[in-house]
């Protein structure tokens, strides 16, 4: 495309562009070939991947031909080390999965995620403990009662006040078990188990303590006291063996706020989580700096996608084989640039990243146990779903990007300068709001979160995401080719400035 003096004129000029006096980047960049960026997609889309879900063998047997290509390319490993295994950030996730327990009473046993919802916090709990029925009434009709190391059963007629409730009690003198039932509104604690249910089945987790579980004693009470003890609704039926009352008694009981005389009985309470150890990894790469070794660019996607169901293979080729192809290409076109004596002053970092599909849980591992310190890592580029076409376009030539009216107001003038040069897409801001919920769906939002600036490159939605259909047929090299040409000038940009 032919671009006007004056456009040239202003891109060349631009304080921000280490490039003005050569165009050896630009050279660079044009040896990114859809030809190599088809190959790395379809590779990734291939039946030997299975849908890359995370922790599968497919999974691992495209982490395995990420690293392949680095290594092939000549990249070094972050330690510096050409040991394949230094390539590899592994971890474990937990597979979360029903905990199993139960409550025995008056030689009757209850059982959890039918007639009770316990989610443990350790690993498990076995306990004999007395249990005091209350009714409805206030917690202050009771000062004169020590629930501690007991159980405290309330009635409620509005189940989802009812943890609030429970927090009261809990302040009172903490028992060990809070258990309340709504005699009521039956259908809410039905709901809120099959919720429950669906949330927790098959999750993953990172097995790991969180940011969030070190600051307890800097949140308010009520979320410590949620995370620290158990508050478990159940049924009616468990109700009403612990407290010897028929279910229009409780009913009546749970609607007149009236004293009632506690009750007294002994209960068994067992409970286990029964988790899984998922291991999986990313995938780092390295090429240091000349100047400036010790700060970083990472440039990232993340190569996972949601692997098979029912014998259908979801082959992710948009999500997000496209952007780890462009990710593989990026890191070969910079090394080629280090061999013909182009090294970049500042160090470059290339990640695959596993498990963005189950919540981020790639990147979120990698800020939480970062080879490098946080601080030196002065910009992330994330490139996730590239090559397609949403219904807010016609014209193919284009990407959204998210990020660069955040953290650093450099971002979107160098970028729009770099377009102009090359590749000269169409650059959509519409969802260029630090608040976009977008913004917040793949892996740069944990970088984000750590105050260090990042642009996500994106084609944006389509009919065929997170489907079967998503498949390599259907992207548009091309595009992907240009937006990988602009990561790696804007990648080269920000590890060249002085």
């Amino acid at each position: 495309m032919k671009i006007s003096r004056f456009c040239l004129f202003i891109a060349l000029s631009f304080p921000l562009l280490s490039f003005s006096q050569n165009y050896s980047n630009i050279d660079f960049a044009h040896r990114i070939s859809e030809k190599d960026l088809g190959k790395n997609v379809k590779a990734l889309c291939s039946s030997i991947m299975q849908g890359r879900e995370t922790g599968t063998k497919g999974q691992k047997q495209a982490a395995v031909y990420i690293y392949s290509q680095f290594k092939k390319y000549g990249l070094k490993a972050i330690d510096k080390s050409q040991d394949s295994l230094s390539y590899f950030q592994a971890f474990n996730l937990s597979k979360l999965r029903l905990p199993s327990g139960s409550i025995r009473i008056n030689k009757k046993t209850f059982h959890n995620y039918k007639d009770f919802v316990a989610d443990p916090i350790q690993d498990s709990a076995f306990l004999d403990l007395d249990v005091i029925f209350i009714g409805s009434s206030s917690i202050e009709d009771y000062s004169d009662i020590d629930f501690t190391n007991k159980a405290v059963l309330f009635l409620t007629s509005n189940f989802h006040k009812a943890f609030s409730q429970a927090h009261k009690i809990w302040k009172h003198s903490k028992p060990k078990l809070i258990l309340f039932n709504d005699p009521i509104n039956t259908k809410s604690f039905n709901r809120y188990k099959h919720l429950k249910k669906r949330i927790r089945s098959n999750q993953l987790r990172l097995n790991e303590p969180t940011k969030d579980s070190i600051d307890f004693k800097e949140q308010a009470s009520f979320h410590r006291f949620l995370k620290e003890q158990y508050t478990i609704p159940i049924s009616t039926r468990l109700a009403k063996e612990i407290s010897g009352l028929r279910s229009k008694q409780l009913v009546k009981l749970a609607t007149s706020n009236t004293n009632h005389k506690t009750v007294r009985s002994q209960m068994k309470f067992k409970i286990k989580k029964d988790n899984e150890i998922i291991k999986t990894e990313n995938v780092l790469a390295l090429i240091e700096g000349s100047e400036k070794p010790e700060e970083y660019i990472l440039i990232s996607a993340h190569y996972d996608h949601l692997g098979t169901s029912n014998g259908l293979v979801y082959t992710g080729a948009n999500d997000n084989a496209s952007g780890t192809a462009a990710l593989i290409e990026i890191a070969n076109t910079f090394k080629q640039a280090e061999l013909k004596g182009h090294s970049p002053k500042r160090s470059l970092i290339f990640v695959a990243f596993t498990g963005e599909e189950k919540g981020l849980l790639g990147s979120k591992y990698f800020v939480n146990n970062s080879p490098v310190l946080l601080q030196s890592i002065k910009t992330n580029l994330n490139m996730d779903m590239l090559g397609r076409v949403d219904d807010k376009h016609q014209n193919p030539d284009y990407i959204y990007l998210l990020g660069t009216s955040d953290l650093d107001p450099r971002f979107k003038p160098m970028s729009d300068s770099l377009n102009i040069l090359h590749p000269n897409l169409i650059l959509d801001y519409e969802y260029d709001q630090p608040h976009n919920s977008l913004y917040g769906a793949s892996d740069q939002a944990s970088f984000v979160k750590e105050g260090i600036p990042s642009i996500m490159y994106f084609n944006g939605l389509h009919d065929d995401y997170h489907t079967t259909k998503d498949t390599a047929d259907k992207l548009n090299y091309k595009n992907i080719k240009r937006v990988a040409q602009l990561v790696f000038l804007t990648a080269w940009e920000l590890a060249n400035q002085d």
